[in-house]
């Protein structure tokens, strides 16, 4: 009977110790996603940002501007207007959290956005905000399938509504 149970024991712990493994990995999978993403942001980059976003019709980014959809309208919508709308840009991020659910997960981040007009006087702008993505593991890999980000939650009195 004791060695049954001690079997019993090292089977479900085993279990665990692969289930964990697997949820560490895809927690280092998706916030090497998170830095690959703010680095395309920041560069402007259509070549990085193909390497965290599906490049399929599916694909949607609702943002304070408007709302894209597919990998072209990302394209231009985002990266080639950050591209020529700002000299630089410097997107950080903060209290990140991930809630993974087999092949599907959640990105939720708060966000300050630090960039410069490409304009005669380089006007230097700031925002913040909070975003979520929408994450998809395909082949092993995740990828985003949808962004939306916002503003600053408003708090006053007969706001937000």
């Amino acid at each position: 009977m004791k060695k049954i149970l001690f079997i019993s024991i090292l089977c479900c712990c085993s279990t665990f110790s692969i289930l964990a493994q697997k949820s560490t990995t895809d927690l280092q999978k998706i916030n090497k996603l998170l830095e690959i993403y703010k680095m395309s942001i920041n560069k402007a980059d259509t070549t990085l940002g193909k390497k965290v976003f599906i490049t399929t019709q599916k694909l949607t980014f609702i943002h304070p501007r408007g709302h894209e959809k597919g990998w072209d309208g990302i394209k231009r919508g985002i990266y080639e207007m950050f591209g020529t709308t700002f000299s630089n840009r410097n997107l950080k991020s903060d209290h990140e959290t991930i809630t993974v659910y087999k092949d599907m997960a959640i990105l939720e981040f708060y966000w300050v956005f630090d960039a410069t007009f490409a304009d005669e006087k380089l006007t230097p702008l700031q925002t913040r905000g909070r975003e979520t993505q929408v994450l998809k593991k395909i082949n092993g890999e995740w990828k985003i399938v949808h962004v939306h980000y916002s503003n600053m939650p408003v708090i006053a009195e007969g706001q937000g509504f």
